[in-house]
Parts: structure tokens; sequence; C-alpha cells
């Protein structure tokens, strides 16, 4: 029979590894964040087309795992596919990077709704480890950490669930949410930041799905707006070349 502690260590891996931080960096979901960053720093440059063969080459890295990481990439927009079956790198628009981060809370309101009126004490520990990271990262505004954080906390909760495609889909959703971050540069307003990541830590032990799924409405109706006009401004353009 499973014990709790091992399932909670388990979903914690897998958490990170959707997100990128875990030691599985041959994953694909830790392919993924690699080839945000690459598109993100121009290294792969909007019209730059892409083969999974050849990437999986010069990332050391499977190219089954290569291809599922570009159709996450794909699902997000970072990634075209042609009616040939080619994948190019696209230009990023605010449009388009609102909708996604839109999309991104509201499958994640989907887990709340679902886990945490029944959520377990190890459960919450792990949350709240998870929301920590979060704070430390807007204690110290650092947007890459922020955004990682966010979709670690929100893959967490659908693996909680049990919903395997609810965390397949987050982590990829969640990996432009930590580009975003990542180009908005830190500069924008973290005391907004700050209030709405106090909110979702002071209503999370109350296991009160209602109170759980306002604080995020707020998160991502009053604070992430802000952060992705920063990150797509002229000056900072989702996919140039820094």
């Amino acid at each position: 029979m499973e014990r709790r502690g091992d399932a909670m260590i388990e979903k914690k891996d897998d958490a990170r590894a959707v997100s990128g931080t875990s030691a599985g960096g041959d994953r694909h979901g830790g392919l993924q964040g690699r080839l945000t960053d690459a598109i993100v720093s121009g290294a792969l440059a909007p019209g730059t087309r892409v083969d999974e063969r050849g990437l999986a080459a010069a990332l050391g890295a499977a190219p089954a795992d290569v291809l599922r990481a570009l159709d996450g990439l794909a699902a997000v927009g970072l990634i075209a596919v042609r009616r040939d079956g080619t994948r190019w790198v696209t230009a990023f628009d605010g449009d388009r990077a609102r909708d996604v981060v839109a999309l991104f809370g509201d499958v994640w309101i989907g887990s709340v709704r679902r886990t945490t009126a029944v959520l377990h004490a190890d459960d919450l520990d792990y949350l709240d480890e998870l929301v920590e990271d979060v704070a430390l990262a807007v204690r110290w505004r650092d947007g890459s950490a922020f955004g990682d954080g966010l979709r670690a906390l929100a893959v967490a909760f659908a693996r909680i669930e049990g919903n395997a495609e609810r965390a397949e889909l987050v982590g990829s959703l969640g990996t432009l949410l930590a580009c975003v971050a990542r180009r908005a540069g830190g500069v924008f307003d973290w005391s907004d930041v700050r209030a709405a990541v106090v909110r979702i830590a002071v209503v999370l032990p109350g296991r009160d799905a209602a109170a759980m799924r306002a604080a995020l409405i707020a998160l991502f109706d009053d604070v992430l707006p802000g952060i992705v006009d920063r990150a797509v401004a002229p000056a900072h353009p989702l996919a140039a070349a820094s």
C-alpha cells in the first residue's frame, strides 16, 4: 500500500520536472524550459525552422522528448506547425500572451475546485513549501523564479488531483508564464504581487475552494496583466534577441 509521504515526494518531483527545475532535465518538461529560454534570448529567432532530431543532438536528449517539448510550445504559440509538418519559431504578440496566461489561470482554478476541500495534511505541507518558494522569489524580486514557482504550484494542484492531462497542460501553459515573467525583467509593481501571494498563503490552510479561487482570480485579473504588458512592451519584445 502506498504511503502518503511517498506520494507527496513523487508529486513534488513531478511538479519540478514539469517546471524544468528537477535533476531530470532531459525530460520533456525541462526541455520546454530550455527551448523557451532559447526563443526568448533570440538563440532561436522567429522564422527559424526547428527539427527534433537536430535539437536532440544539440541538447543531448531523445528525439521523442524533444518532440513532446516542441508540441508543448506549439500549444502556447511559441512554435508553429505547418501543413507539411515542419516546425518554426513564431513571434509572440501581447494578445496571444494574455490569452495563454488567462487560460493558465482557468485550468489551475479547475484543479483548485476539485482538490482544495479534500487536501490532506501532507498535501498542505507540500503546497505550503511551494507557496514559500514563490514568496521568496517575490522577496528577492526575481521574475524568473516567480514565474517558475507559479508554474510548479499549479502543476502540484493538478498532481494532487490525480489529473495527469491537466498537469501536462498547466506545465505547457506555465512555460509561457515563466517566459513572460523573465521578459518583464522584474520591473513591475512588486507590492501588488506580494499582496496576491500573501493572500494565497493565508487562504490555503483553510481548504476553502471559494476563497482560494478568489485569491487566484485576483492574481490573474489584477497582477499578471501588468506583468504581461511589461514583457511585450516595445523595449522588451517577447522573442527578441537580448
